[in-house]
């Protein structure tokens, strides 16, 4: 049986999913009562943003990434705005 590598980490606000180099290969979300927005970000709270992932009022949903993810050369850190969670997948 093979094992497999990806971790998970779960974030109800803005935080660090992990402390070094990763790749993100799926986000499961939940919207809150506003519009919101995950902005991932490479270098901690001030890194560069990679990108952002829009979230609809009261929504969830999966975002599955292909092939080997987006790679994150220092940290991944989540912005969370009107989120309620998000789940992070990443190996």
């Amino acid at each position: 049986m093979a094992g497999s590598d990806i971790k998970a980490k779960t974030l109800t606000a803005s935080g660090t999913v992990f402390a070094g180099p990763t790749r993100l290969v799926a986000v499961h979300y939940m919207g809150h009562t506003s519009t919101g927005v995950i902005e991932l970000k490479d270098g901690g709270s001030s890194g560069a943003s990679i990108f952002s992932l829009h979230v609809k009022s009261n929504d969830s949903g999966d975002l599955t990434i292909p092939a080997e993810g987006v790679k994150f050369n220092t940290d991944l850190y989540a912005d969370l705005t009107n989120v309620t969670s998000a789940a992070f997948f990443f190996k």
